[in-house]
């Protein structure tokens, strides 16, 4: 037997060698690192990591949004969960301490007496390599100590007390990638395969890739962010010039930036309340209030709260009566609300009816530039406004002289859609008629559609 014929030489190896001595090192490209170096001087080296590239400047989004004196944000609202689309980053290095071996790895192994038993291998993606005469070993999780170790006393059961020299050949590359979380709400994590991260904060996610991959990494240590968060889509709704769907860059998706993509808020609306909704990964709904009325008023700062992709606004009307001294014409003459209405003249003395754009927060006397005032009878002209809540119209009388002489109360601020009848035979058939209407309008577009049609 091989064993056999070795046993000459054993007076030999105890003349020589008089007790085992295992040399690990660490082979570098300049000088190698020996395990004999005192632990006090010892200064692990590491090779230089490829870091990844900075992440936008505007992903202070990750951090709560600043709020009102009296308003508070739900924490839901404060955290970014990964959905479709989102590119994030991973950074996985080893943690800190004596080096382990992982799949990758590439090690030198010298079998010092018999070099035929000498070999060079990576570490598999099991964890393994191949020791001549021993078979698969593995080394997974191990120091180069502990693998050296290894390495000699399955060679003892062929050989008399070998003396096994173990090195790092090629430590293998950091684990340093960017992945898109697909339609399915996956991203691909190397030696990993497929991880859902869909409805996780970036918290959870960077937990939930640690622990998978520690089942084939010693405590790994995992960094993950979000390099390029998803394109959003919001919806707004209720009380706002043009309810819809808005796609939004994810760097400036905020609650003002919607309200002026759609147009603004309409004169019913109240921004005391104004909500957001979102849903969560597990099916159910959050909402949060937001008080945009407030800040407007008192030239605070507004609640710079982040929309994300499938949040909805809800607009809630200004309920009819219940002001409590609601400014309609602070929110009119803000970006809030929509920059411009439409005023329609029917003016007796011309014969006809004629449509201005005005700048939101105009009065009345703004609206008078197309009336002929030598020609027109303004002490007496009606203001007729359609009522949402009683599906009619409202006349108002004002008079226009004293509007010119400073009088606020004739000098009303208009709103959306108004009508102003100027001559006093045009206000009495106008009313005689609206009096005789059987049924209410249906909205606002049936009672424009009746001053375009009326005629004269």
């Amino acid at each position: 037997m091989f064993r056999n014929r070795l046993q000459p030489m054993r007076a030999f190896n105890s003349f020589c060698v008089a007790s085992l001595q295992i040399t690990v090192f660490i082979a570098t490209a300049s000088q190698p690192i020996f395990a004999q170096i005192p632990q006090e001087q010892l200064v692990e080296q590491k090779k230089p990591i490829e870091s990844l590239p900075a992440p936008p400047p505007d992903s202070e989004f990750l951090a709560p949004s600043p709020l009102n004196d009296d308003e508070e944000i739900s924490p839901q609202f404060t955290r970014y969960f990964l959905g479709t689309g989102d590119v994030i980053g991973i950074f996985v290095e080893a943690p800190q301490g004596r080096y382990r071996l992982g799949v990758g790895d590439g090690i030198t192994a010298i079998v010092q007496r018999f070099p035929d038993l000498s070999f060079q291998a990576t570490i598999n993606r099991e964890g393994n390599v191949v020791v001549p005469l021993v078979g698969t070993v593995s080394l997974q999780g191990l120091t180069l100590e502990e693998a050296q170790a290894k390495i000699r006393a399955g060679l003892n059961r062929f050989v008399v007390e070998p003396s096994v020299t173990l090195a790092l050949a090629a430590q293998r590359p950091p684990l340093n990638f960017q992945s898109q979380v697909d339609i399915e709400g996956n991203i691909t994590v190397p030696r990993l395969g497929k991880v859902s991260v869909k409805g996780l904060t970036l918290e959870e996610a960077q937990e939930k890739i640690r622990l998978g991959l520690e089942r084939i990494q010693v405590d790994p240590v995992v960094t993950i962010s979000l390099f390029s968060a998803r394109p959003v889509q919001v919806n707004i709704a209720g009380e706002i010039t043009r309810p819809g769907v808005y796609p939004l860059a994810s760097q400036t998706a905020r609650i003002l930036d919607v309200l002026r993509i759609a147009g603004g808020s309409t004169q019913t609306a109240d921004l005391r309340q104004v909500q957001v909704r979102r849903k969560l990964i597990d099916g159910s709904v959050i909402s949060q209030n937001i008080d945009l009325y407030t800040p407007l008023l008192n030239g605070g700062t507004f609640t710079s709260l982040r929309l994300q992709d499938g949040d909805s606004i809800i607009i809630p009307r200004r309920e009819i009566g219940m002001d409590d001294g609601y400014d309609r014409n602070v929110v009119a003459r803000s970006s809030l609300a929509q920059p411009v209405i439409r005023i329609r003249v029917l003016n007796y003395a011309t014969g006809g009816i004629i449509t201005q754009n005005l700048p939101n927060g105009s009065n009345f006397i703004d609206a008078l530039g197309s009336v002929s005032i030598p020609n027109s009878d303004i002490n007496d002209i009606a203001l007729v406004r359609f009522d949402p809540e009683q599906g009619k119209a409202v006349t108002q009388k004002l008079n226009a002289k004293k509007a010119f002489r400073g009088d606020a109360s004739q000098n009303v601020p208009l709103q959306d859609n108004d009508v102003i009848v100027v001559g006093r035979n045009l206000i009495g058939k106008i009313t005689n008629v609206l009096s005789n209407v059987t049924r209410p309008f249906f909205d606002i577009q049936s009672f424009v559609n009746f001053f375009e049609t009326f005629s004269f």
